[in-house]
Parts: structure tokens; C-alpha cells; sequence
């Protein structure tokens, strides 16, 4: 065997173990999380209205309160009240996630005449296991699975 043969082997199987760890360590870094900073602690409010397909206005308020990694959460959308909690995390790349561990929905009935969409929102915040990824818009945030906005209270720092 020459010297050019011997080095194309080695160079061959360097490739066949970097490319797989290198595939592996990118995937945990993109899927790796960590508890949210405390940074983070602190009461988030907002309150509106909603228009349903029907026309219908409802009154609607959402809070959530980030305190040690863990976040509670309550939205009214009259008649209905949604509480949540669980863990709050991050991702290497700085995106929040809400891991719902408990929720309970209270005032629903048949006879509540909720919008489809406000109605899966509200049954998707409290089904354990569900995942809400908030992002960040100046000192509020967006939880894109529902449709929520939550902007900080007297959180200076953040405006």
C-alpha cells in the first residue's frame, strides 16, 4: 500500500466518525433546553376584546406570573376561565416555552357559545403536555399557539 492510499483510508474514516458526531451535536443544540433565566420573573397582563365569527364582542384577559422556572397562567374569556401551570424554558437559541403540567378550564357549558378557534385555544392551554413557544415583542410576549399577548407590569427593564 503507498503512502496516498494509506492517507485516503484515514481521511475516509475521519469522515465517517465526523460527520455523524458532528450531526449529533448539532441536534442537541438545537432541541437542548435549559430553565428560563430569572430574568423572566414577574406578572405579564394584557385584556381586550374579542370579535367572534358571529360578530359577538367578548371580554377577554389573559395573565401569566414567571416565578423560579415555573409559570402560572389564567385567561377569561366570559363565561370561561382557563388556569395552567408548569415549567418554563429555554432554548439555546433564547425562545421561551411554556411545558403545561396542570390546567383546568371552569365556567364552560353547552350552552357556551365560544368561537371554535377561542374554543381550542382554550383547550389547548390546558392539556397537559402541551407546548406554548412565546415570543418576545418589546416587553410583551406572543404565545403563537394561542394566539395570547402578555405584556409586562412595571417591568421597566424590559421596555
Amino acid at each position: 500500500m503507498n503512502h496516498h492510499s494509506e492517507t485516503g483510508a484515514a481521511g475516509k474514516l475521519l469522515l465517517l466518525v465526523m460527520v455523524p458526531a458532528a450531526l449529533l451535536f448539532w441536534a442537541f443544540v438545537a432541541t437542548a433546553s435549559y430553565v428560563a433565566p430569572s430574568s423572566l420573573d414577574g406578572r405579564y397582563t394584557s385584556a381586550g376584546q374579542v370579535v367572534t365569527g358571529s360578530g359577538e364582542v367578548l371580554n377577554v384577559s389573559h395573565s401569566v406570573v414567571f416565578s423560579n422556572g415555573r409559570f402560572y397562567s389564567m385567561t377569561r374569556k366570559a363565561p370561561a376561565i382557563l388556569e395552567a401551570s408548569g415549567r418554563v424554558e429555554t432554548d439555546l437559541r433564547g425562545r421561551i416555552r411554556l411545558h403545561v403540567e396542570a390546567g383546568e378550564i371552569s365556567g364552560l357549558s353547552e350552552e357556551t357559545e365560544l368561537d371554535d378557534e377561542l374554543l381550542f385555544n382554550l383547550l389547548y392551554g390546558r392539556h397537559k403536555g402541551a407546548q406554548i413557544t412565546f415570543e418576545r415583542v418589546g416587553a410583551c410576549f406572543y404565545g403563537v399557539e394561542t394566539q395570547q399577548v402578555y405584556c409586562a407590569d412595571n417591568r421597566a427593564d424590559l421596555l
